[in-house]
């Protein structure tokens, strides 16, 4: 159990730096030419911070909930939930930096980010109803 889930709070501290990393950004982007250059897009930027945010919660809670109900999640749940919860917001960070990047599926990071969002659902989506069915199965 602990390995697999374990993973789910890496992935959260991995998270949660790049969040505060991005944050440092945020203000470069708005005060300095330079980093502005670097990063025209400050709209994906922020998107980006936010939605590691939201990741690193995800990771955390669902770590907890997963030693609550003592949970053994398979490995493919967490490796999904994980890729997935680094993936999305790289995706937001590219855009960031290269606005232009095609996003049409048939172009290469369209197809990235498109494994990344299926990753993310079938991860978030099994490790929801794992802890769904403990909890119902508890409650009795």
């Amino acid at each position: 159990m602990w390995f697999h889930s374990s993973a789910l709070a890496v992935a959260g501290s991995l998270s949660l730096t790049f969040a505060l990393i991005l944050a440092w950004g945020l203000v470069g982007v708005r005060t300095s030419a330079v980093m502005k250059r670097w990063v025209p897009n400050y709209q994906y930027l922020l998107k980006s911070h936010i939605d590691f945010l939201m990741m690193t919660g995800l990771l955390f809670v669902f770590f907890v909930l997963f030693a609550h109900f003592r949970l053994t999640p398979p490995a493919f749940i967490v490796a999904a939930m994980c890729a997935g919860s680094l993936g999305n917001p790289l995706g937001f960070l590219a855009l960031a930096i290269k606005p232009d990047l095609p996003q049409r599926p048939d172009s290469v990071f369209g197809a990235v980010m498109t494994i990344s969002f299926t990753s993310t659902t079938i991860g978030y989506s099994g490790a929801a109803w794992l802890v769904a069915h403990a909890a119902l199965l508890g409650a009795r």
